[in-house]
């Protein structure tokens, strides 16, 4: 039988892409109720390939708007000599204006990940992806009128943990994310952010008994921000809470093999919320400004 799109020569094994990536998910309530799901939403097929949206201006009665962006997602095979598989997700907003309190001329957010291939039959289980935010920026960030200038911390990950080590597991990644956890309290917080930034809180998360995850940022802190600011959040009187590069990091556990089935290799999930906004004053309600989810996962080929 011939190999798959997305299968690896030399090894009896393919690889299912996922990655959905889009500009836009809005609750507003007041003055108007608007629903925005997902819009300019694009997704990968399994089999990779390339998906593409252009965004058209949209105008919601002066209270959000954008001039254009785009949406895209991709998966091939690596050309590298160590192989693997290789999804890029993007997603940008151009002209954006919130109630003419947050605005930029540009906001991109991207993920790239690499997963190696996966072989249950030589023994080759390494299901940790590589992965990169490179590119990812604000362009021109103002907030009530003033310019902001995010401080990115793109490397909160790091490089690939060794040894196939779990991203949840690495020390390097979790003193760096505690670290954000002990800027965020180095100052006296609002009520409402000391409960949802507690120091205990840095570490690993677990979602149920076969899934955990991480909370962090891309973004380390937003000098000069009018209101109060700590760390990627803003806090600003009249309007609401501002999250900038809020970053969450899912790890699935694979599962054993069996009689019946190969092993399974573990799951990583990577969803980056560049923009998102709990407004409750000059309007009330919520939003999600370019957001993007990557993972993927290695199974048996041979059209298996």
């Amino acid at each position: 039988m011939a190999a798959l799109p997305n299968s690896q020569p030399g090894v009896d094994t393919t690889h299912l892409y996922h990655a959905d990536a889009y500009i836009l998910d809005a609750n507003v309530e007041e003055p108007v109720h608007t629903d925005l799901k997902r819009q300019v939403l694009v997704e990968l097929p399994d089999n990779g390939k390339i998906q593409y949206e252009k965004a058209i201006p949209y105008q919601l009665k002066g209270i959000l708007s954008y001039t254009g962006g785009y949406s895209q997602v991709s998966g091939h095979k690596n050309t590298k000599a160590a192989g693997g598989f290789t999804t890029v997700t993007t997603s940008v907003v151009e002209g954006l204006n919130v109630l003419d309190v947050v605005t930029a001329d540009r906001v991109v957010g991207q993920i790239s990940t690499t997963h190696p291939p996966y072989d249950p039959k030589s023994g080759l289980t390494d299901s940790v992806p590589s992965v990169t935010f490179l590119g990812t920026r604000f362009e021109n960030l103002k907030i009530d009128g003033h310019e902001v200038k995010p401080e990115r911390r793109l490397d909160i990950l790091g490089p690939k943990p060794p040894n196939a080590s779990s991203y949840l597991q690495d020390k390097g990644v979790l003193a760096r994310i505690d670290g954000q956890y002990e800027t965020l309290n180095s100052v006296v917080l609002p009520d409402w952010a000391r409960e949802r930034y507690r120091r205990d809180r840095a570490g690993v998360q677990r979602i149920d008994e076969h899934s955990s995850a991480i909370d962090c940022s891309i973004v380390g802190a937003v000098p000069k921000a009018p209101g109060t600011s700590f760390g990627h959040v803003i806090d600003l009187p009249h309007f609401g809470k501002i999250f900038l590069g809020e970053l969450k990091v899912r790890r699935e556990l694979g599962q054993p093999a069996t009689p019946q089935s190969d092993q399974s290799p573990d799951r990583y999930t990577f969803h980056l919320t560049m923009i998102r906004l709990e407004m409750g004053c000059l309007a009330k309600g919520t939003a999600k400004i370019v957001a993007l989810d990557s993972n993927g996962t290695g199974s048996k080929g041979g059209g298996h």
